[in-house]
């Protein structure tokens, strides 16, 4: 990703050469002059083109997923309203991030254009809203998940 950035943005990085013939003796003359020469330095430098600071939820994401671990077969084992419900949600969550993440990385506005992209997003949206309003319907309304998974798992071929 950080390729596809410098990549991006690589007309404003071949304007960094500039920055470089800054005679650096101004900086001894006087504050007045340095901050003027900083302002003319932070003009070339790339900008960060993403649209948020993700580095919070990874942590969030990893633990999501190492919960799954024990959420999953918890749920199974042991078949309940809250559990399936728990086991529907955090299962959602975590599909819902891992294809956000492909989708940002994936379908960038300067390869398909600035549509395709938000087109994209809102039909992941879409998608997970209605699959956690099916999962949380089919949890209170029939079986639930981890009874379901426990008929099939009863389920006998006959030969």
């Amino acid at each position: 990703m950080a390729l596809a950035i410098v990549l991006k943005n690589a007309a404003r990085i071949q304007a960094t050469p500039k920055i470089l013939k800054v005679n650096f003796t101004q900086f001894v003359n006087g504050a007045d002059k340095r901050s003027k020469l900083l302002l003319k330095v932070r003009e070339f430098v790339p900008k960060r083109n993403m649209s948020a600071d993700h580095s919070k939820l990874w942590p969030i994401e990893r633990a999501l997923s190492i919960a799954l671990i024990g959420i999953t077969p918890w749920a199974i084992l042991s078949p309940s309203r809250g559990l399936d419900d728990v086991l529907a949600i955090s299962t959602v969550i975590h599909f819902h991030w891992g294809l956000e993440a492909t989708i940002v990385d994936y379908v960038r506005p300067i390869l398909v254009g600035p549509v395709v992209p938000k087109a994209a997003m809102g039909l992941l949206y879409v998608l997970s809203i209605s699959t956690l309003g099916g999962l949380l319907y089919y949890n209170h309304h029939n079986i639930g998940i981890g009874s379901t998974i426990q008929n099939f798992w009863a389920i006998k071929s006959k030969k």
